[in-house]
């Protein structure tokens, strides 16, 4: 059974980002795991301070997010709320992070997720660049650029290449995952 990781809101707001954590999770790389609430927080932030038109698409985003993976969103979590020690920001999180099942929660808040909190629930909590390269070590790196590759051939906007995905989008996100990658794939060519 494929790795189960819940998704924090803040690494769900770079679009790039987003896009490529569900397409591994829709390769079956792992599985993806995520509350109504930390959905709605994704909305509010990204619909901020854009026109009706941009709002549309984010709740056609998230409609999506819902139909593709069906079994991601968790619920009968906010009876733990309280018994949760970390940053009370973010206890509904490691609240349904355990009701879940998750192995990892991706958050680039780590400060709000402290190994004390964590510790009781042998839940971890991991930088979206550490958890990506953790899935790249897993699996076969062939397989993870041909996932990746059908992901940049479909894209219709520029940089519409793998190569320049990496270099243009996610190395500003996650740095060591995209080096990592580019290496392999210059290493590959012949």
């Amino acid at each position: 059974m494929p790795f189960v990781a819940l998704l924090d809101a803040n690494v769900l707001y770079p679009p790039y980002l987003r896009d490529l954590l569900l397409r591994l999770a829709q390769a079956g790389v792992y599985q993806p795991r995520w509350s109504a609430e930390i959905l709605d927080e994704v909305a509010r932030n990204v619909k901020e301070g854009r026109d009706d038109a941009a709002r549309e698409k984010v709740d056609r985003m998230i409609s999506l997010m819902k139909r593709h993976f069906e079994d991601a969103e968790i619920t009968g979590y906010h009876a733990l709320v309280p018994a949760m020690t970390n940053d009370p920001k973010d206890r509904h999180v490691l609240a349904a992070a355990l009701t879940g099942g998750a192995d990892v929660i991706v958050t680039y808040n780590l400060r709000h997720f402290p190994p004390r909190s964590l510790g009781p629930y042998n839940i971890d909590a991991q930088g979206p660049d550490e958890f990506l390269r953790h899935q790249w070590e897993q699996a076969d790196p062939d397989r993870m650029v041909a996932i990746l590759r059908r992901w940049t051939d479909r894209l219709q906007r520029h940089p519409d290449t793998l190569e320049g995905v990496l270099e243009e989008r996610l190395a500003a996100t996650v740095p060591d995952f995209s080096r990592t990658v580019l290496q392999h794939i210059r290493h590959s060519q012949p």
